[in-house]
């Protein structure tokens, strides 16, 4: 493997952890990769995670397992884990692009000066990644336990009553939501388009658009 190569998959793991460890410094991570693609990095990283939650489906899907919560969509339970795994990826990419799109034209409205639509996107990138990643560490914890004999019932269990599992489980939901949230808030503000109030406003507004969006797909 040439030279070249080794500090390019060491840039990508990098901003890889970065993204994910460090959300309140999203913005510097923007600057310091904004000339070697940050556009094209964030898409892959979404893609990933997005791939990353149809493999968990695919497993739940395969073991028997069906949504513990009532579903939204008009998916059969049996069968619901199948479509979430087919439906994934294009689902989070076009919610990416939904989200930012509707905040890029809001925070156009009430900056003095044009907002760039590529930062856009690279800021909600990151912080959906964020949130995406934390509430598919469970997902992978249920697929594993399934994989290794877990029934539904027994499942259940473990969700309902109070124990390591269901702590275990909110903490993840907590993270998820939380650090999302932040990496956003914290990315608008520190992007100076607006004063940082009305910049909390629209991060909140358009992250609670984003969780909406999502959370009608992904059990």
């Amino acid at each position: 493997m040439t030279r070249k190569k080794i500090i390019r998959m060491t840039g990508k793991k990098q901003f890889l952890l970065q993204a994910i460890t460090q959300p309140w410094k999203h913005p510097e991570l923007y600057e310091t990769y904004r000339r070697s693609g940050t556009g094209t990095r964030v898409l892959w990283l979404l893609a990933g995670l997005a791939l990353a939650w149809a493999l968990t489906s695919q497993v739940q899907a395969a073991c028997g397992h069906f949504p513990a919560v009532p579903v939204i969509l008009p998916l059969g339970l049996e069968n619901y884990f199948f479509w979430q795994a087919l439906l994934v990826v294009p689902w989070i990419l076009a919610g990416w692009l939904a989200v930012s799109l509707v905040a890029r034209i809001i925070l156009n409205e009430l900056a003095r000066n044009q907002v760039s639509f590529r930062q856009v996107l690279v800021l909600y990138g990151l912080s959906f990644s964020v949130f995406l990643f934390w509430l598919w560490l469970p997902h992978l914890l249920t697929a594993i336990l399934y994989l290794l004999g877990l029934s539904q019932k027994e499942w259940v269990d473990l969700l309902s009553h109070p124990g390591w599992f269901q702590t275990l489980y909110i903490i993840f939901l907590v993270l998820a939501v939380g650090s999302g949230w932040l990496a956003l808030t914290t990315s608008l503000v520190k992007a100076k388009w607006t004063r940082n109030l009305a910049s909390v406003l629209v991060a909140s507004l358009s992250y609670l658009l984003w969780l909406v969006l999502v959370l009608v797909l992904l059990r």
